[in-house]
């Protein structure tokens, strides 16, 4: 129901992914692709992991 730049927007939202993934597992009916969700969570988590380990490894806003 978005408009087309709505839509292509939305899909840089990761809730989407995880919703689409648990609507699959209890319904198996999803928004998009089963395999393009688990990519997409993975790729989100390892994007977090890897901001959270440059802010350990630069000490950013750590107290001495």
């Amino acid at each position: 129901m978005l408009p087309k730049f709505w839509q292509k927007l939305a899909l840089l939202n990761p809730v989407l992914y995880l919703i689409s993934g648990f609507r699959w597992s209890f319904f198996e009916v999803s928004d998009v692709s089963v395999t393009l969700s688990l990519f997409m969570i993975a790729g989100f988590l390892i994007g977090c992991l890897v901001v959270v380990w440059a802010m350990f490894n630069s000490g950013y806003k750590l107290k001495q």
